[in-house]
């Protein structure tokens, strides 16, 4: 598939003030004033006016649009124009006699083009018609009829969309729906990252149950903070947590995470079968697509803890005391409990710090199913509502929707962490149907992390990326890894690939990382925020050439600051002509 690399195309923002007959210009007669006055008050907002500059002085133009009329304008900015140039403006508004327009275009070469294309396309030439041929041009797709028309019917069918998202999600071959192109714009705008919408969840719970209890009363409250509790808790089934089957259909969200055309494990073309499960890690880390093709295990590099030392190989372990109760919260988590039927002795083990979270949440799960009186049932309402169990409940949905560390980023462990992630939101999706409006707070942070996930399904079609949401040492750290995948090399099977991984940390900030790996030596380029954070990295780099020349790799690394935030989405859309699909299996991140 034929990539252009020329970038983004957007319109000028620089308005130009037009005004029908300025009397300036001995070829404009008062005939041509009157026909310009005429044509002036009767261009609607989105009309397009084409004409030659044929003179200029400061921010004055006058342009000729026809062998008799001549408008004088006003530049209100410097948009460079040269005698004979000819220059397409875009009506903005029209009213008090005073025209606002725009220039469609500041690359000229191209006008001429666009609106041939356009007229032979027999569509109407207009501003959404001339930024959508540009778009295109500029993406390097064909502007043939029938691709025009069809783009076209897309383009005009978005009121206020994006224009170039629209064609950029075309030649990426992303269906166009307004959930993709809500996520679409929301990577570009790096606005798609999925702890973010975790985080949105475990603050809203505690509002949506509160509005349970208040709309259903306490035994409808009660039965829906148990779905709640056993879709998060350990070795629970979350569809029957739920009270339902995974394929039951849902208004507003896809029952299954479906796509556009079909269910989990189909790719764009209805009905066809793909191996669902097959995983983007399985190009980063195994032998799939040579990184580590010659049979040797090798995790990838680049991987940053929150000190600052690279995570290669190192294991992801709960640290101390981190299982344990806040000694602030102890006390009235140990009196709620008590109130809601449990024993002194629960309660000594609370205040005594021998009952950490995990065993907190099991005894309160118990004491909800428990509740059979209205008096239980208030006290459990309680309990669950209270600031101490919320830290609870944060932590083990945290747990359950995050990798705990480096020997997490694997195959089957990212696997794992986006099967469960599909199991309970749509779990959840279920419960919350049954107990609130769909337009809730939390009905909605779990819609867009489904069409989230399910985006990224769509995307992976195509492209080998992956989010890594991530919780190491105690922070929460974002990932996007994305691998350049060449079909020559695949065919080859010689072992040469490249990844581009993009880390968000609390300490260091953003951390860009450029692997390439070329016949087993791995060449590693980090691009850090600011002085201190690249400091720090160079401390600790050897560990990380180190451990792969342990493995058997030749290994390098470099250090340097970067100006501009990395941007996934950005590199997709840059991505070289040359390159093509993974393989002809896909990345399902909802299996």
């Amino acid at each position: 598939m034929a990539f252009s690399l020329s970038g983004l195309f957007h319109s000028s923002t620089s308005d130009t003030k037009m005004v029908s007959s300025a009397g300036r210009g001995a070829e404009q007669t008062s005939a041509g004033r009157e026909r310009a006055d005429v044509q002036a008050r009767s261009l609607p907002p989105g009309k397009t006016v084409s004409g030659e500059v044929i003179a200029r002085e400061g921010d004055e133009i006058q342009i000729r649009v026809s062998r008799d009329t001549v408008i004088s304008a006003r530049m209100e900015k410097d948009i460079p124009t040269s005698m004979g140039q000819r220059i397409t403006f875009q009506v903005q508004s029209n009213a008090s006699g005073v025209i606002a327009l725009r220039p469609l275009f500041q690359n000229m070469a191209q006008e001429n083009t666009a609106l041939r294309a356009l007229t032979q396309a027999g569509i109407e030439i207009n501003g959404k018609s001339m930024q959508m041929v540009f778009s295109m041009m500029q993406e390097g797709m064909s502007i043939n009829k029938n691709s025009l028309q069809e783009m076209y019917r897309q383009v005009a069918g978005a009121a206020d969309a994006d224009i170039p998202a629209i064609v950029q999600m075309n030649r990426l071959q992303i269906p166009v729906t307004p959930e993709n192109l809500q996520q679409f714009t929301a990577y570009k705008n790096y606005e798609h990252q999925l702890l973010a919408s975790f985080a949105e969840v475990a603050q809203e719970i505690p509002g949506a149950a509160a509005d349970v209890f208040a709309a259903g009363g306490l035994q409808e409250g009660v039965a829906f903070i148990d779905k709640l509790l056993t879709i998060f808790g350990s070795g629970e089934n979350a569809e029957t947590a739920a009270g339902t089957t995974a394929q039951a259909p849902q208004d507003g969200m896809p029952a299954t995470g479906d796509t556009a055309a079909g269910t989990a494990g189909q790719t764009g073309e209805a009905g066809k079968e793909t191996a669902g499960k097959t995983l983007i890690m399985d190009a980063a880390l195994q032998g799939d697509s040579g990184i580590a093709g010659d049979g040797r295990d090798v995790t990838l590099p680049g991987a940053v803890t929150a000190d600052g030392k690279t995570a290669v190989g190192e294991a992801g372990q709960t640290q101390p005391g981190e299982d344990a109760i806040p000694v602030s919260d102890r006390e009235h988590l140990a009196q709620l409990v008590q109130q809601a039927g449990g024993s002194p002795e629960t309660a000594a083990q609370i205040i005594n710090g021998e009952m950490g979270k995990d065993a907190l949440y099991r005894a309160v799960q118990e004491l909800v199913r428990q509740a059979d009186s209205p008096a239980r049932q208030t006290a459990v309402r309680e309990l669950f509502l209270s600031k101490g169990f919320q830290k609870v409940l944060s932590g083990k949905i945290e747990n359950q929707w995050t990798l705990t560390g480096p020997a997490d980023v694997g195959k089957k462990e990212v696997e794992k962490l986006y099967e469960r992630l599909n199991e309970q939101t749509r779990a959840l999706t279920r419960a919350l149907s049954d107990s609130l409006k769909a337009g809730s707070p939390l009905f909605k942070s779990v819609r867009n992390i489904r069409e989230n996930v399910d985006f990224m399904n769509q995307l992976n079609q195509m492209y080998s990326y992956v989010q890594l949401p991530m919780k190491w040492r105690g922070e929460n750290a974002h990932g996007d890894l994305y691998v350049y995948t060449n079909k020559k090399n695949l065919a080859k099977k010689d072992g040469n690939v490249s990844a581009f991984l993009h880390l968000d940390m609390e300490h260091l900030g953003m951390v860009d990382v450029y692997v390439a790996m070329e016949r087993g030596r791995i060449s590693t380029n980090f691009y850090l925020a600011d002085e201190k954070s690249l400091d720090l990295l160079e401390q600790n780099i050897d560990t990380l050439t180190k451990r792969l020349t342990e493995k058997g790799y030749q290994a390098d690394a470099k250090l340097m600051l970067k100006e501009e935030t990395g941007n996934v989405m950005e590199e997709i859309i840059r991505a070289d002509k040359n390159i093509s699909v993974i393989s002809q299996l896909s990345f399902d991140v909802r299996a």
